[in-house]
């Protein structure tokens, strides 16, 4: 055989096979961004869109154009259900969950920025951990899609293939981009195992040498007036930008199980808390005056939502709480309710004037709470000593 008829035809058989790839990559389509076959039972689950979030999301917010977006890390991604009825006006408003798993602060502010740019935004749900300004220089492709990653690469490739053989009906992510992260894993089943994968969740965050249960220490808390500086400069363009675009922002501070807040409490780090609270309230009452757009909400509290038990005798895919910090749709569904329905009262609308009632209420809550419910210590002790910690 001619070398050069041999060496086009293998050059003919690897394009056939790229393209065959691409083509079957685009029907299977294991990341959710073409969405041109969705059949139950062939490629309905998506096993591989977690972790993946980063390759497709921003592209497909650019692609679908949603007017209610959540942000934030995996905390938003597990817990805000995009399509709650308040959040989309009933169904009237295409809704994405936008957050991402592992996400800092930096990476969270530009993908804000990008949000806020879209054409078709209304509603924003952001969770804030920081204040700081960024530079988005390493973001230079949100809303681009790669097409040689989404149909011709080797992560493609495998995911396709496990996309095709689990399809289980175990949900794993959600249309709208919320992930059920460990919901349905079937390793952990009963209350040993949860109480495990709580300890194991809280492990980074406990202190060698506690504190002993006490109330708050006012005297580390910021009572100063608050500033006007570039302390909350990436805080403030956000708002600026949300008010230009008349788009209603919602801040919020994630709500926590009560053993987190037990945790930061013998740990001495409740004051910081608060102070960054009022450093959120005072900046955006600074930039939005009382324009309606834009609102802080806390969910921090001693209440049933936050207060699952450990040992609470129900299986992971019953429970409120997967473990300290990530809360299952229904808690999620509870806050949306306060925001955007005027629903349960969970959570608190955050404003400087009243700023120092919403402190002086959640201790109350808490003695009171504690007082009635005496395994919040017990089960921290357990926690602890099974993250490897005396207390």
């Amino acid at each position: 055989m001619n070398f050069k008829i041999y060496a086009l035809g293998l050059l003919a058989l690897l394009l056939a096979l790229l393209a065959a790839s691409g083509i079957a990559n685009r029907i299977i389509d294991p990341f959710w961004y073409f969405r041109d076959v969705e059949v139950k039972g062939f490629n309905l689950d998506k096993p591989r869109f977690p972790r993946n979030e980063r390759l497709v999301k921003s592209a497909l917010v650019q692609k679908i154009r949603p007017e209610t977006i959540i942000l934030g890390n995996s905390y938003a991604e597990v817990g805000f259900p995009a399509r709650h009825a308040g959040f989309t006006d009933g169904g009237k408003l295409r809704p994405y969950n936008l957050a991402l798993s592992g996400a800092p602060w930096p990476e969270v502010y530009c993908y804000t920025l990008f949000a806020l740019a879209q054409p078709g935004a209304r509603r924003v749900v952001l969770p804030v951990s920081e204040t700081t300004e960024h530079s988005c220089a390493s973001y230079p492709n949100l809303g681009r899609p790669d097409y040689a990653k989404l149909l011709f690469s080797q992560n493609a490739l495998s995911a396709s293939w496990e996309t095709l053989r689990k399809q289980d009906g175990k949900p794993r992510v959600t249309r709208e981009g919320m992930w059920y992260f460990k919901r349905y894993e079937e390793k952990i089943r009963n209350d040993a195992d949860i109480t495990r994968n709580f300890a194991e969740e809280m492990r980074v965050r406990f202190c060698k040498q506690p504190q002993p249960e006490r109330g708050l220490d006012k005297s580390r808390l910021d009572s100063s007036p608050p500033r006007s500086d570039a302390s909350a400069a990436g805080l403030r363009n956000i708002v600026r930008i949300a008010l230009q675009r008349n788009i209603r922002l919602v801040l919020v501070q994630y709500p926590k199980h009560v053993l987190h807040y037990e945790l930061e409490r013998r740990c001495g780090r409740t004051e910081a808390r608060w102070n960054e609270l009022r450093k959120i309230a005072a900046a955006v009452e600074q930039e939005a005056g009382d324009s309606r757009l834009i609102e802080v909400w806390d969910f921090h509290g001693y209440r049933d939502a936050n207060a699952e038990r450990v040992h609470a005798g129900k299986t992971m895919r019953e429970r409120l709480w997967q473990d300290s910090g990530h809360f299952n749709h229904e808690v999620g569904a509870i806050a949306f309710d306060a925001i955007f329905s005027a629903g349960r009262a969970y959570g608190q609308r955050v404003e400087m004037r009243s700023f120092d009632v919403l402190v002086e209420a959640t201790e109350r809550e808490r003695r009171e709470y504690l007082a009635r419910n005496p395994w919040v210590g017990q089960e921290l002790q357990e926690l602890a000593r099974l993250a490897g910690f005396t207390w």
